[in-house]
Formats: structure tokens, sequence, C-alpha cells
């Protein structure tokens, strides 16, 4: 992952296009979005929110913890969680490292996370030890097309400039395995092929990973 202290005007590219991106995301994910996040009460822990394109989906003053490490997205993610009344803390963190108690959160989010970390498991685990047992972690993201496909050679052949526009995003990630081999229990996990609207990220997954809660 680049420096993004350093790197101010490629993340001004970026936080654009995430920008531009909100109302295709909301059109295809809006309603599940709604219904999960939407439910999340408590303490709830933002890995990765970007400019804040979740904000709409929380329930009016709920407490949201975002592990941004990029400080160019502050800014838009403040004044998202201002419009939509959300209790906003932000942690200038990356996912590797947390600095929250174990089981300290209610709910936890990452959307569009996972293929721009260095260590996708690491960021897994600590997302597991934070989390609440019972508790719910939500994930949207977008996966490697299937082999021998048009749409793989094309990710192969834009994987670097992906790279550059997005701070480290690499597209043709298995993250579907990387959460199934995780240490969640009860993942589920629906594979959607968003057409080719979605261009060369159009295989994406959408699930939920629950925490185990004790026995007894």
């Amino acid at each position: 992952m680049p420096d993004l202290t350093k790197q101010k005007r490629r993340s001004r590219f970026e936080a654009r296009l995430l920008e531009a991106g909100a109302e295709d995301s909301h059109a295809a994910w809006g309603e599940r979005k709604s219904a999960i996040i939407g439910a999340m009460r408590g303490t709830v822990v933002e890995l990765g929110p970007g400019t804040g394109v979740n904000m709409r989906y929380y329930a009016a003053g709920t407490k949201v913890i975002a592990i941004e490490p990029n400080p160019v997205m502050h800014a838009p993610l403040q004044s998202a969680a201002a419009e939509y009344d959300v209790d906003l803390e932000i942690r200038q963190l990356d996912g590797h490292a947390v600095d929250l108690a174990d089981e300290s959160a209610d709910g936890i989010v990452g959307t569009l996370l996972l293929c721009g970390v260095d260590d996708p498991a690491q960021v897994l685990r600590e997302a597991h030890r934070i989390l609440k047992p019972g508790g719910v972690y939500f994930f949207i993201e977008h996966v490697a097309s299937p082999t021998r496909t048009a749409n793989r050679r094309v990710q192969r052949v834009l994987f670097r400039p992906h790279r550059w526009m997005f701070n480290g995003c690499e597209i043709t990630r298995d993250t579907e395995a990387s959460i199934r081999g995780g240490p969640f229990d009860a993942v589920e996990v629906d594979a959607v092929d968003r057409g080719r609207g979605a261009l060369w990220v159009r295989h994406q997954i959408i699930g939920t990973a629950v925490k185990a809660a004790p026995h007894g």
C-alpha cells in the first residue's frame, strides 16, 4: 500500500472516483445495505469507509468508528456523517492493527476493503477480534473474474493502472476464499455478476460473516 500521506493528488482523484460511483453503488446494493447496515445498533466499526458512501444507511444517531488511513477522505467522510446524523469518530489507522479493545464493536462494515490492504487475512483477524460474539461483519467486494474469460484478461491488462488509481487496490484477488478461510462462523456469500456496465469489476460478492456466540 502506498504512503497515503504523500499521495494527496492521487488520493483526491480516487475520492472523486468514489463519489462519482456512489449512486451506481446505491442502485446496486442500496436495499441490502439498508437492511443490514441500517439494523446495526450500538458501536459500529467501519473499516476503510473512504468518502462516506455508507453513511446514508446508518440509523440516525448511530455511533460509527471509522478506521480510515487516508487523510484526504476525512473531510468528505465527516460531511457525509453530518448530513445523515451519524455520530462519527475517525481514526487514522489501517485495518491491520485497530486500536480498539477485544469484543468492543457491535457490528463491522467493510465494503471494497480487502482488495486494497496488504494482508487481508490479518484485517479479517482484527475484525473478528474487535467484534462482539454474535456480531455481524458485512462486506461487499469486487473479485477476480472467472478464469479463461474475456473479463479476466481485461483485469490482467488493467491491473497496474487500476492499482494506481485506487491506491493499491488489486482486482484479481480471490477475496471470497479469504473470507471463508478466516476466523468467522456462519459465512454467507452471494456472488453477483453486475454485467458489462460494471466494466472490469463486474464480478462482486456481498454477504455477512458472524462471530460465534459463546455456548452455555
